[in-house]
Order: C-alpha cells, then structure tokens, then sequence
C-alpha cells in the first residue's frame, strides 16, 4: 500500500492539481520571503549580533556558497529519490536551520543556521519551476506560471513588512518562525501531490565528489575575495588575489570537467545548454538583473533609515507597498506578453524604467516625502524587475524545453547564477556604502570646523534652541552632537545618491542595447 502510494505517476491526478499549485506558489513564496527579509533586516542584524558589515558579508558568501553546490546536485538527487522525498527532506533540513537560528544568540549561531536553512532552501525555486513541467502540455502549465510568479512577487512584498513590525514587536528570532510555519504548510500540501520515485530505467547523471569540492571551494574563494577587496586590497594585496584566483581556477576545473565529460551524463550539461544563444543571452540578463535587485533590497532600508532617518517601521510598511506594485506590473505583463510576445519593447521599457528610478532617486533630499516620492519610484524599478526578468524567463528556455534534462540543468544553472549575483550584489552594495559614506564624511566634517561661518552659525542657531530650558554648555555639546548626527546622515544619503546615479547609467545603457538588438524577437 505505502509502496504504491509513492510510486504514483509522475502525472498529477486531477484532484492534485490544486495541491501542486500550491505547492508551487509556497515554495516560492518562502524562498522569496527568507531572501527579502534577511536582506532587508541586515542592518538591525548587524546591531543585534554586534557584527560590523565586513563581518556580515561573510553570510551571504557562505549561503551563496551552500546554495549553488545544493542547486548543482537536485537533478542528480531527484532521479535518485524522487520528487516527493527530494523537496520534504530539503523543507526538513529548511526547518532543521529554522530551530538553530531561532535558539541562538550570536553571530555564529546566524551563520551556522543561515547555512543550514541554505542547504535545503537552496532548491526552492529551481524545484517549484520544474515541478510546473510535471504537468502535461496543456492551460495547467500556465496556471503552474502563474502560482510561480505570484509567489514570487507576493514574497518579495510581504518580507519587509514582516521584518519590521517583527524587530519591533517582538523579535529577530521571530522570522525563523515565520519561515518555519510556511516551510510546513509546503511540505503538507507537497507530500499529497509530489511525486514518488522515478523509473530504474531512467538515465541518470553522474557525479563526482572532487568536481563538487571544485564548484564549492570555487564559489565561496571568488565571493569572499571579492568582498574583502575593499577591505585588503591594499594592506595585504596578495592574499585577496589569491582568494579570487584559487577560485578561478576552482570554477574552471569545474566547468572544464562538466564539459570535457558531456558524452557520460555529466552532472550538468554544460555544452549543451550553452549552446543556445537565447539561453546565453538570458543567463547574462538574468545575471544582470539579480546582482541590480541584491544591492538594491540591501541598500534602499540602508539609505531610507542611516540617510533620511526613516524608522523602521515606517519603512517596512511602505517599501511593502512599493515592492507589492510588482504584483500589478505582473498581471499586466501576464495581460499583454500572450498578444504581443515580442521581446523587444518589454526589455526596452523595462531598462528606461531602471534609468526612471535611478533618475528620481538621485534627486533625493533630506526633505524627502516617503509616500508621494519615494514610493513611487520603488513602483519604477519592481515594474523594471517584472518587465526584464519575465521576459527573459519567457525568452531563455525556449530551445531547450524539448528535453526535460537540458531544460532542468538550464534551470540549474541559471539560479546558480542567481545566488552568486544576488550575494556579490549585497557583497559589492556593503562595500560600496562603507566607502562612499566614508569619502563623503571625509569631505563633509572639514566643514564642522571654527573657521567655517555656515557651520558656526547653525551651531548658534540649534544651541539657542536648547537654551531656555539648559546650561549654555549643555546647549553647545547638544547642538554639536545633533549636527555629528546630521553629517553622518549625510554622508549616507549623498553615497546612496551615487548609487541611484550609477543605476540611472546602467539603465540607459541597458535600453540602447536592447533597442539596438535585432533578434530579440
């Protein structure tokens, strides 16, 4: 009876259907919701495990790191296991990291459980993409889509929100129970649906424990030198370019391998997949836009919070908002792309939508409304996100669809990208705001000196402010301290401005190329 039970088709029965779409939107809700709220709590974070940014970069090489090798390895687990036991035992280990992030109380408790919740949630989205192809070429795959990019879109604007009122309600430990508890409501509704273990007869791919100590040990050495290149560069220069060239070299060993073995099954079909030019093209997109969205999510609360002096609340509350516009843009996109398919004019009008934001958000001033200016820009870069990102995942995949292996490492490899682009974007958008807010400082306390009239005379000004009530000393040293406040505020608020400046380039770049490519269509 059990036997027959987990052996089941590999079909849907019809009264599965509505399980599997759950399953898909669950999934992907969680994967986006661990994602969005541990970057936007980053810098609480930092606060409540007393962790400078150098320190807390380390998490998202070592996630990054876990993540890419769980990815590499699903297909070849799948075959083996099936998909039932495949997705409960990662939702297992998920929830395994869950328990130890919510029992700790140092950074080195987060990292370990951050880890482990990397092992199993690592599989979340590759998993809820391929399980859509268990149904049979027919409107179910759309709607198997359609769960998938609203998971997506829904956990992208749920994460701040809980995030915030989480720190402040109660507290950070509160967001592995949150995780947890949608964790198990996609293993239920997973373990009636799933299927069981595949045929013996299947071809299956094979693997090596040196290639994957070679995909790790590569992933992990280039991030973690690339993250300390700010940092070491120049006190201790060769050890960082030892970092990144041991993991070049790691990385090619591994590529080299998947290729050199393409007639035996490799673990990933490399030279196949790449033989695409749209899977090509669509990978350095989606490369592209997932390092964009990792230094976005992680500098916005930064900048909203050390640079406007926003609270927190406020902004988990209205940056929900402005990423929740996603969920309109894709319903829009979902309305059009199926009459008007063509490719151009979504990746054309995405980039200018980038370059919108960046424009709108360069313009900043401490004086800065959050609902009527801030908001609205937000709505720019989610309809940038949609617009470009659904694009291509409906572009990249369509010349290796024919083939479920080829289709599944192509997904594979794709969010293996992913992982590396988002952490390297958190990596690089840490190490960017350290500096620039460190060169703005330098250039704004020259200013905070006797001699400088401006400076002497908004120091008069706050001090009579605080006078009536205080000694003239305590006036002066308040009035000082407020105006050190003030600077450092600055400081964050003019480095966020050369970002948004920067996005503004890339995004007008990024719609000359597109309007200048001729096959896009």
């Amino acid at each position: 009876m059990i036997r027959r039970i987990t052996q089941h088709k590999l079909v849907p029965a019809p009264s599965h259907e509505w399980l599997m779409l759950a399953t898909i939107f669950l999934l992907m809700l969680l994967n986006f919701m661990q994602t969005g709220m541990v970057v936007f709590s980053a810098a609480p974070l930092m606060g409540e495990l007393g962790v400078s940014p150098q320190e807390y970069s380390l998490v998202t090489a070592a996630y990054a790191c876990v993540a890419v090798v769980t990815i590499s390895k699903q297909r070849w687990l799948v075959e083996r296991i099936g998909w039932k036991y495949y997705m409960l035992g990662s939702i297992f280990i998920f929830c395994i990291g869950c328990l130890v992030g919510y029992n700790c109380s140092t950074f080195n408790g987060f990292l370990t459980a951050y880890v482990i919740m990397g092992f199993g949630g690592a599989s979340f989205m590759t998993g809820a993409r391929l399980i859509i192809n268990l149904f049979p070429p027919s409107p179910l795959r759309l709607s198997g889509i359609k769960a998938y990019a609203y998971g997506l879109t829904i956990g992208m604007a749920v994460s701040p929100f809980l995030a915030a009122h989480l720190f402040l309600d109660s507290s950070w430990h509160g967001l592995f129970l949150v995780l947890m508890f949608v964790s198990l409501l996609a293993a239920i509704s997973g373990a009636f649906c799933l299927p069981g273990i595949p045929p013996e007869n299947e071809t299956r791919s094979q693997s090596h424990p040196f290639i994957l100590m070679a995909l790790a040990a590569g992933s992990f050495l280039m991030l973690y030198g690339f993250q300390h290149v700010k940092y070491d560069f120049f006190s201790n220069t060769m050890l960082v370019s030892v970092f990144i060239l041991l993991g070049l070299t790691s990385l090619y060993y591994f590529l080299r391998s998947m290729v050199r073995h393409h007639e035996n099954s490799p673990l990933l079909s490399m030279k196949s997949i790449f033989g695409s030019p749209l899977y090509r093209r669509g990978v350095l997109l989606f490369f592209v836009c997932y390092l964009i969205m990792g230094s976005n999510n992680y500098l916005i609360p930064q900048i909203l919070s050390n640079g406007l002096g926003i609270g927190w609340g406020t902004i988990g509350n209205w940056y929900a908002l402005g990423q929740g516009f996603a969920v309109v843009s894709l319903f829009l996109v979902m309305l059009v792309l199926p009459k008007k398919p063509h490719g151009k004019k979504f990746y054309v009008v995405g980039f200018l939508s980038l370059a919108l934001y960046g424009f709108l958000m360069s313009r900043l001033t401490p004086n800065a409304s959050l609902q009527s200016y801030i908001v609205p820009s937000l709505c720019a870069f989610m309809f940038f996100t949609v617009l470009v990102q659904g694009t291509v995942a409906s572009k990249a995949f369509t010349e290796l669809q024919h083939d479920e292996t080829m289709f599944s490492h192509a997904q594979q490899v794709k969010n293996m990208l992913s992982q590396m682009s988002m952490a390297l974007g958190i990596s690089l958008a840490t190490i960017g705001l350290q500096w620039r807010s460190t060169v703005h400082y330098s250039i704004l306390n020259q200013h905070v000196a006797s001699n400088d009239p401006i400076f002497m005379a908004t120091l008069k000004q706050v001090a009579n402010a605080y006078g009536p009530q205080v000694s003239s000393s305590f006036a002066n040293n308040a009035a000082m301290g407020w105006i050190s406040q003030h600077v450092k505020q600055n400081a964050v608020l003019l480095s966020g401005i050369d970002y948004f400046f920067l996005l503004m380039v890339v995004g007008l770049i990024g719609a000359i190329v597109m309007a200048k490519q001729k096959r896009l269509n």
